[in-house]
């Protein structure tokens, strides 16, 4: 149980996705309600029961926007402003609120701006990413840092298991900052993003083909970053038919013998694990949406 804090922080909210409702439940809990929150019209059907849920129980007033546009003038009598998972606004949006908007970005800013940054993570091999807290500005995630908290990247890590990670960090600095808001009345010195930024676009369908002129290691990062139930990596198989690939790992340093092309089943399992040989040398234990026989050529 999260001990209530004592504020008269008065603020808005605008989020979606798990990440947003978890934020804004730990939010609610340790006594910091916003004044109203913001989520988008058009939700999945999971994530709107569970913001739904939450803002049945916490009795919060929720509107549906985009950009927040016809909110100014309501902004404006408030302190603070915080996103999570929301649309660009428009400077006179951000701007409103007596501090500004403060936004949650599931990266080590100024790396992996943009829309899926945890999704390029994985695919780049990172060994860590984690969560900023910054100023919302003009551009797409640009502000000066407020927070930030390092979150390791684990071998078995997935898209979901590292997206359950940063969210808990997300929660945790989240409360801590609002907290430090409330008791002062200022936002905390701001730190200017410096280093080499990065880019997160939004990924493609048409991205999530394996190439097996990559390493073992590089097709794993892929697959993982693909769990089910989003659309699997995948790849053409002996016949022409597409084979999609799920929970695949490396397996290093195995010797063989004769000429083995990338992409070649090594073998096959009876519960449908195969060994594939990458271009690297090393092989990767998938599971094929389709079965496999020793011999069969992946492209």
């Amino acid at each position: 149980m999260v001990e209530p804090a004592k504020t008269s922080l008065r603020w808005a909210f605008a989020g979606c996705k798990p990440q947003g409702v978890q934020v804004l439940s730990a939010l609610c809990e340790a006594g910091l309600r916003p004044e109203f929150c913001a989520a988008p019209p058009e939700l999945s059907p999971e994530d709107d029961a569970a913001l739904l849920e939450l803002v049945r129980r916490e009795g919060l007033e929720l509107h549906r926007s985009l950009r927040l546009d016809g909110f100014q003038a309501r902004l404006a009598a408030l302190d603070l402003l915080m996103t999570c998972r929301f649309e660009i606004l428009p400077s006179d949006v951000f701007e409103a609120p007596r501090l500004g908007g403060i936004n949650i970005h599931s990266s080590l800013l100024p790396r992996y701006r943009g829309v899926h940054p945890v999704s390029w993570a994985l695919v780049n091999g990172e060994a860590e990413t984690g969560i900023t807290i910054h100023r919302i500005a003009k551009g797409v995630d640009t502000g000066d840092i407020l927070a930030q908290r390092a979150v390791a990247i684990a071998d078995q890590d997935d898209l979901w298991s590292l997206t359950a990670k940063l969210n808990a960090a997300s929660v945790q600095e989240a409360v801590r900052l609002l907290r430090q808001v409330a008791g002062t009345g200022v936002l905390p010195p701001a730190i200017e993003q410096s280093g080499p930024a990065s880019y997160a676009p939004r990924r493609t369908p048409k991205q999530s083909r394996i190439s097996w002129s990559a390493s073992a290691r590089e097709i794993a990062n892929l697959v993982r970053a693909l769990p089910p139930p989003l659309p699997l990596a995948f790849c053409t198989g002996p016949g022409g038919d597409v084979v999609t690939l799920r929970c695949a790992r490396l397996v290093f340093g195995v010797a063989q013998e004769g000429k083995l092309r990338a992409g070649e089943v090594l073998s096959a399992s009876d519960d449908g694990e195969v060994h594939i040989m990458c271009a690297d040398g090393n092989i990767l234990s998938a599971v094929p949406s389709m079965p496999l026989c020793p011999g069969d050529v992946l492209r």
